[in-house]
């Protein structure tokens, strides 16, 4: 009997030691890029490098762990982008167009946070919820039909000057697709196979700074 209470006590103190519960709230401000859908990573590196203009944006997150540093990280991100198209003239030539897109990105990631000493790094992924909103009022009063599914992947890097308060580094990488059925074409004809196919419409990579505070 002894030894029995023994083993629970040791499995008891074993599962506490286990359990540990982190709740964590941040705010960063964000610099990134939309990258071309059909681009290859090594092109879009390239872009990003020659590039002379950049997004940015805000954002705030909360961070549910339990077990170990695993949990859930939830995550609004608004992020205004200037892109350019090409516009029809009245004289029959084109022109470059400036055009800025505001886009709200909602993203609750599975998340792992490894703590070591003053610096915690986490990673995770999960879904992206997206919507381009002119601003942040239009969001609050959508639909979710009017989201686009995607994935989110990221990481953070985070340093603590405090036992709660710390900065974060963090880094993004969402991707969005269109789904469509594959047509072949035989002989002049267009035939729908009812294949899906999935052709990506949104890659964009950006980098954030900010503080975080953990309650507890």
């Amino acid at each position: 009997m002894k030894k029995i209470i023994a083993i629970a006590i040791t499995a008891i103190c074993l599962a506490s030691a286990s359990f540990a519960l982190d709740l964590e709230f941040g705010g960063r401000a964000i610099l990134g890029s939309n990258l071309d859908p059909e681009s290859s990573l090594r092109d879009s590196a390239i872009t990003i490098k020659d590039s002379d203009t950049f997004d940015f944006g805000f954002g705030a997150y909360g961070n549910f762990a339990l077990f170990g540093g695993l949990g859930i990280q939830a995550e609004a991100n608004y992020i205004k982008s200037s892109i350019t198209f090409l516009g029809d003239k009245k004289d029959g030539t084109t022109e470059e167009m400036p055009y800025e897109l505001h886009t709200l990105d909602i993203s609750p990631m599975v998340w792992l946070n490894l703590d070591l000493w003053k610096f915690t790094i986490g990673f995770g992924a999960g879904p992206n919820f997206s919507i381009v909103v002119p601003d942040l009022q239009t969001a609050a009063h959508s639909s979710k039909t009017d989201f686009v599914t995607g994935l989110i992947a990221g990481a953070d890097f985070k340093f603590y000057i405090t036992d709660h308060l710390g900065l974060v580094l963090s880094g993004r990488y969402i991707m969005e697709w269109q789904k469509s059925n594959y047509v072949l074409e035989a002989y002049g004809q267009s035939v729908d196979t009812n294949v899906p196919i999935y052709d990506p419409t949104r890659k964009t990579l950006y980098g954030g700074l900010g503080i975080e505070y953990k309650l507890f």
